[in-house]
């Protein structure tokens, strides 16, 4: 028995270095929440909060994204625009509620 169970603790011991050793080739991960802001006779305005997620940690960052969809939704907060992004640039996923395309176009002006 102690043959065999060391035998699996060193396996284990190298799988985990194996994994953490290619966790750093992985990208990190952010979900931005875009929060416009429409107030009569004032100028447009928009905030945005940055969550940002390590290394490898796509599950992690989904989970998130998808909560903080459903938040907004039940909360009913519009517009809004929810990003899940992959590295710096990469968009993988974008879900926008409310007239947010009108008011993206109305701040560019």
């Amino acid at each position: 028995m102690g043959l065999s169970s060391a035998i699996n603790n060193l396996s284990k011991n190298i799988k985990t270095g194996v994994n953490n050793f290619l966790k750093n080739f992985k990208p990190s991960y952010s979900v931005n929440a875009i929060t416009y802001f429409v107030i009569p006779g004032s100028p447009l305005k928009k905030k945005i909060s940055a969550y940002r997620f390590g290394r490898g940690e796509l599950v992690e960052a989904k989970f998130f994204f998808d909560q903080a969809l459903e938040k907004t939704k039940e909360l009913g907060f519009v517009p809004v625009e929810l990003q899940l992004i992959q590295g710096k640039e990469k968009l993988i996923d974008n879900q926008k509620l409310g007239p947010v395309d009108l008011v993206k176009s109305a701040i560019k002006h």
